[in-house]
């Protein structure tokens, strides 16, 4: 999916990246099939172990977790986080004020400016708007009609 770095983590951080997008994933107390997806596809890029994962999935029920995993965790970390978390946020059309919550604190401890966390936010729409164009273009269907085109 992306052209990044998030696998080169140690194990211990690409465990703590995807157990903030566990966090991201679960606040709205809602699992749709794209967020799952989108989560798999994450630790699947990130590398995490199976075994691991199988660990981190349990964090779906304990969301208390985020102030632990955020003063441990590499500026890197969290930077990748917060740019893959706020596209898992929007896998299910819109952004819980619980997403939101948890992505600002990620973007504090990551020392992002809220015109940067603004941009992410940005870079995110526009990639639905393309993806809706491909689609278009494919003369194909979309699978969920509530995702932003």
């Amino acid at each position: 999916m992306f052209c990044d770095r998030v696998a080169d983590l140690d194990a211990a951080e690409r465990a703590r990246y995807a157990d903030l997008l566990v966090l991201i994933a679960a606040a709205d107390g809602e699992l749709v099939r794209e967020e799952i997806q989108l989560l798999e596809s994450f630790m699947g890029r990130a590398m995490v172990h199976p075994e691991a994962r199988t660990s981190i999935r349990q964090g779906l029920f304990d969301t208390n977790r985020l102030s632990n995993l955020l003063k441990n965790a590499e500026i890197e970390t969290l930077r990748y986080a917060l740019r893959d978390g706020v596209l898992l946020a929007a896998a299910d059309g819109d952004y819980d004020r619980r997403e939101l919550r948890i992505l600002k604190k990620i973007a504090s401890s990551a020392n992002v400016e809220e015109t940067e966390l603004k941009a992410i936010f940005d870079w995110v729409s526009e990639g639905w708007e393309w993806h809706a164009k491909g689609v278009k273009l494919s003369k194909l269907s979309a699978r969920d009609d509530s995702l932003p085109e």
